[in-house]
């Protein structure tokens, strides 16, 4: 959790229980679950996929210097590199083209 908030902590009225919000024990371990779920797929170093995605546009005719480019580039712009991968192949080469454009 300190990964998700950090060393706040709530107080007086602000401060909810699990019963405060109306769930179960059953029902606790599922958002718990849920909760560690979304962390760890947060958390997840999605470097290795990033690289294979943006190597594989050498078959659409870019370099690989060029493409070394980019990947460093995605690699150090998180945002960028999420919606790199979330492009379709049509839409990431017009991106990679104006990317060689500046």
């Amino acid at each position: 959790m300190a990964l998700v908030v950090g060393q706040d902590m709530t107080t007086r009225s602000f401060a909810k229980t699990f019963a405060d919000i109306g769930l179960d024990n059953a029902a606790k371990g599922e958002k718990l679950g849920e909760i560690a779920e979304a962390l760890k797929n947060f958390a997840e170093d999605k470097t290795p996929h990033l690289d294979e995605e943006v190597m594989s546009m050498e078959k659409k005719g870019f370099d690989d210097d060029f493409l070394c480019n980019v990947f460093k580039f995605l690699a150090k712009n998180e945002f960028e590199a999420k919606s790199f991968l979330a492009r379709k192949t049509k839409h990431t080469k017009i991106w990679l083209q104006k990317f060689t454009q500046g």
